[in-house]
């Protein structure tokens, strides 16, 4: 039979690798997780190991990229992982590469491990993000000659357009202070080669369906099994999406990424890659996913990767938190998003500090937190009044005084250090009935470093103050549908909070103000997901 002969000798040479594999090194049995620092690789971050033995880790393309730690894989891990819209050679499906130097990051995760690997928590921050982006050097003549920048207010997305990975990790770390130790990028191809490689993913549509003539997604509602060019429709839809008061936007899309990230998960689980049965297929996923990626030269060596994969083998898909960066819309460009402080940087310092989600933002104890009132309202004796309150609630207030008019109460603290301080005096002022809040503002500008330092947050009384009565962080509130914005059109919904006699009380983690969209890698794959 033609061909016959040539399929048998290709797959008992590739038994005999994998044997040979087996009989050298403990981690046949742990497996090598390419996959996970591909999504972390693919958008999936601990979707199980796939083994690699020392041949494919030369199918890694590698990159240099500055600003990394240099650190080895053990410990804690902060993981910078971008996917590119690049497409080079691509035709059909999607269309063409029409501008061949396009390198735009779609998906912009901060992937988090904790020192033991055991917990994980990837961070989506939205493409549409202005930030400051540090001066970078052009990555290629089309873009520019020499360096370029400092933008003060620029998209995200474009740092790894204009300077490549480095400007990327650079721009990531002026915006969250997080230190990154590893980069890894994926593009369209490879995302579309690696679902494929698993043979298709069962993904969960809301009632009415997903349709979009734009990315071509048409999906019906139900359970619906899904190819690379499908998935990478479905992760690609916005404009037809809509959650809460945003429609056609990239929250709604991250809310479809992050549940493709646990579709992919529990699909990679359910293969039992690890049975001797299956080692080709193991073998023939990991051909492809090393071939799909770019790193950096720190992962991409046989000591690193090998290690990397023996210390994510207890990484279980209810390990996995899934947040998204707290954000407003520009008052500038309602196209355009802002961090939200200090909830943002509340969620930035969790992760530089390696704390655990809790399903909520922190609420420190008050007698913890420095206050200096200052009064902007022209209204005699309210700085005063107001630091009484706020020392029967345990705060400790070092000094009042007078400040220029302003219309807006606001609470400034300095950098990422002091976000959950800034949070807690926040929440002693929210008027959650008519679901007010007062103004937040990180004196800490950049390109200064964002981590900043524990200080003594600044609370400046101004003419909307008595929207904000004083109240006990720690005492249950109601949020209603609506709720005015902060600096902008902020998303609201109903939502409460709870008290815990600890450091921390508990709220919703994903409805009202100061909410943080979130999902956990093992809940009910249909659940969260906005309608089409």
């Amino acid at each position: 039979m033609r061909g016959g002969p040539r399929r048998q000798s290709v797959r008992s040479g590739r038994w005999q690798v994998w044997r040979r594999f087996r009989s050298r090194t403990p981690l046949a049995q742990a497996g090598y997780a390419i996959a996970t620092v591909g999504a972390v690789l693919t958008v999936v971050i601990g979707v199980g190991g796939y083994v690699v033995y020392e041949r494919l880790v030369g199918n890694v393309q590698s990159v240099d990229v500055g600003d990394l730690s240099g650190r080895t894989i053990y410990g804690a891990q902060n993981i910078l992982v971008l996917g590119s819209q690049e497409r080079q050679g691509q035709t059909g499906y999607f269309g063409y590469e029409a501008n061949p130097w396009t390198t735009n990051s779609d998906n912009l995760l901060v992937i988090h491990l904790n020192a033991t690997h055991t917990r994980a928590v990837v961070l989506s921050i939205p493409r549409d993000t202005m930030v400051y982006e540090p001066a970078c050097k052009a990555r290629i003549p089309q873009i520019g000659i020499g360096m370029q920048g400092p933008y003060q207010s620029t998209i995200i997305d474009g740092a790894l357009n204009i300077g490549g990975p480095t400007c990327a990790v650079e721009t990531v770390t002026d915006l969250t202070g997080i230190k990154f130790d590893h980069f890894v990028e994926f593009d369209f191809n490879s995302f579309r080669d690696i679902v494929d490689a698993i043979d298709g993913v069962n993904v969960c549509v809301p009632k009415g369906g997903y349709h979009d003539p734009k990315s071509h997604v048409n999906l019906a509602a139900g359970i619906d099994h899904i190819d690379g060019n499908e998935a990478l429709a479905l992760v690609r839809t916005r404009d037809t999406l809509q959650d809460g008061t945003d429609t056609g936007g990239d929250l709604p899309r991250i809310e479809v990424q992050q549940a493709f990230m646990e579709d992919v998960m529990l699909k990679v689980a359910r293969m039992h890659l690890f049975d001797p049965s299956n080692a080709l297929t193991l073998l023939h996923i990991a051909n492809i996913a090393t071939r799909a990626l770019t790193v950096d030269k720190g992962l991409a060596t046989t000591s690193s990767l090998l290690s990397l994969a023996k210390s994510l083998v207890g990484l279980h898909a209810n390990d996995v938190t899934m947040l998204t960066m707290p954000n407003i819309f520009d008052p500038q460009n309602n196209d355009r998003l802002l961090p939200e402080e200090p909830e943002a940087d509340a969620i930035f310092w969790m992760v530089t500090s390696g704390l655990t989600w809790r399903g909520h933002l922190p609420l420190i104890t008050p007698a913890r937190i420095k206050v200096r009132v200052l009064n902007g309202t022209g209204i005699g004796g309210l700085a005063g009044r107001t630091a009484t309150a706020l020392r029967k609630l345990g705060f400790d207030v070092v000094g009042v005084g007078d400040a220029a008019p302003t219309a807006n109460t606001t609470v400034s603290y300095y950098g990422v250090a002091s976000a959950d301080e800034a949070y807690t005096l926040m929440a002693s002022l929210k008027s959650f009935a008519h679901g007010q809040q007062p103004q937040a503002q990180n004196l800490l500008a950049e390109p200064a470093p964002q981590g900043g330092h524990y200080g003594t947050i600044t609370l400046t009384l101004g003419d909307d103050y008595a929207n904000f009565p004083v109240d006990s962080p720690s005492v249950s509130h109601s949020v209603t549908k609506g709720a005015p914005a902060k600096k902008g059109k902020a998303r609201s919904k109903t939502t409460s909070s709870g008290t815990d006699a600890g450091a921390s009380v508990a709220a919703d983690s994903s409805t009202g103000p100061g909410a943080v969209q979130s999902r956990n890698g093992g809940q009910n794959v249909c659940s969260g997901l906005p309608i089409g």
